[in-house]
């Protein structure tokens, strides 16, 4: 559903909330997978506080999930991909050279970068339109899991027992993928509209690793220190 805007500043304030949810969702989902994958690595560390860290893997999976929902959400009056895509197919002369180039008249390569085409070819909006729909059964599949899990869950499937990820399995590839085409399409349409892209990766996503090793050099200390002790009382105990 087309979103009413007046002008391109309200386009802006929407792409912008946008972005900040599937910039957000694969913050959370690549530390959510990184941490899984330090795992082999780090076994002792994971061993010594395993409740945080189950809790903090299961949180940022869930952070990711609840955004993800929001992105495809096919609410018609929402924030979300499909509606986002729909205001721009209304409203092509955002992203004609005329008014790109009034929006950027500061930048001093706004002439080069006029060059290029602004608007989308129709099969390339209309195609980025079939996937953020729930015509895509991986989206149909999301949807279900937003009104089944995250947005309430029905009461006849607990009483029934019924394990909806079972009947509706979402696995982490296919959170992946819907990530990585919601990224991809914001950001073609970014570059129509400013000449410009949203980075994924923030600052600092290796923090994680700091905090692990960190506690894995503490435990090697611990064992040595023990390890010495055990020695000397060995040695104490073999003089006497």
């Amino acid at each position: 559903m087309q979103i009413r805007i007046t002008n391109a500043k309200e386009f802006e304030c929407l792409l912008d909330a946008l972005a900040s949810e599937i910039v957000d969702a694969q913050i959370y989902f690549k530390l959510h997978i990184d941490l899984m994958a330090a795992i082999p690595d780090y076994k002792e560390v994971f061993n010594e506080s395993n409740t945080f860290w189950l809790l903090t893997m299961h949180a940022l999976l869930d952070a990711a999930l609840s955004r993800l929902c929001r992105i495809y959400d096919q609410n018609s009056k929402s924030l979300n991909l499909r509606n986002l895509l729909d205001t721009i197919q209304g409203n092509l002369n955002l992203v004609d050279v005329q008014n790109f180039r009034e929006r950027l008249k500061g930048n001093p390569f706004v002439e080069s970068l006029s060059q290029t085409a602004r608007k989308p070819s129709s099969d390339t909006l209309n195609q980025d339109i079939q996937y953020v729909s729930d015509a895509n059964p991986l989206v149909k599949k999301l949807v279900k899991w937003r009104n089944n899990i995250f947005a309430h869950r029905h009461a006849k499937d607990v009483v029934a027992q019924k394990n909806f990820a079972d009947c509706y399995p979402l696995s982490k590839n296919d959170v992946s993928e819907l990530l990585k085409r919601g990224e991809s399409i914001l950001n073609r349409y970014s570059s129509l509209f400013r000449a410009s892209s949203y980075s994924t990766q923030i600052v600092g996503h290796d923090d994680y690793l700091y905090v692990l090793k960190t506690v894995k050099a503490k435990i090697g200390r611990h064992r040595e220190e023990i390890a010495s002790e055990r020695a000397r009382l060995q040695q104490v105990h073999s003089t006497q």
